[in-house]
């Protein structure tokens, strides 16, 4: 009971990585339970968008870039209004996400990750654990953004410890 109750409180500032997937899920659980705990605890919670998602091309572009410009900014409202869904979503389920800052940002996602990190002065980054993917389904009900990252990217450039919710 001591070495948790030292645990949680060793972190004031944390970055809670998401992107609504069931892996993502689990660290906003995580997140928002300890910080029942510990009411003064900051959290930030962080959604990049993948950055090459913009680089999409298809042959029905190829009659204008104007065409290829218009769809890209429509996709890109769309995964903002799915954005901020997940983030009431999350703001029901937890009421202590309320207190949570939000921000979205497009980058590559371990460098965006760790810059936020940085900037914001956390001591710890939360995210969650790789899911194995189900087989596409007409009638799939799993949401969240596909993007992923490969630790060998993201180890080497952590500014704070990271912890990966079983």
């Amino acid at each position: 009971m001591f070495a948790n109750t030292l645990y949680i409180n060793m972190f004031n500032n944390i970055l809670l990585c998401t992107h609504g997937t069931d892996g993502a899920k689990k660290a906003e659980a995580f997140v928002f339970k300890k910080k029942e705990s510990v009411p003064d605890m900051v959290v930030t919670v962080l959604t990049v968008l993948d950055e090459d998602w913009r680089q999409m091309t298809g042959d029905d572009w190829l009659n204008s870039s104007k065409t290829h410009t218009t769809f890209l900014d429509h996709v890109e409202e769309q995964m903002n209004e799915e954005i901020a869904e997940e983030w009431l979503r999350m703001q029901k389920q937890y009421p202590l996400a309320t207190q949570a800052k939000f921000i979205q940002r497009t980058g590559s996602i371990a460098e965006t990750i760790t810059k936020t990190a940085k900037d914001l002065h956390c001591d710890l980054i939360v995210i969650g654990p790789w899911c194995k993917r189900k087989r596409f389904s007409i009638h799939s009900t799993r949401m969240g953004l596909r993007s992923t990252m490969k630790n060998k990217e993201l180890h080497p450039l952590l500014p704070c410890p990271l912890l990966i919710v079983p």
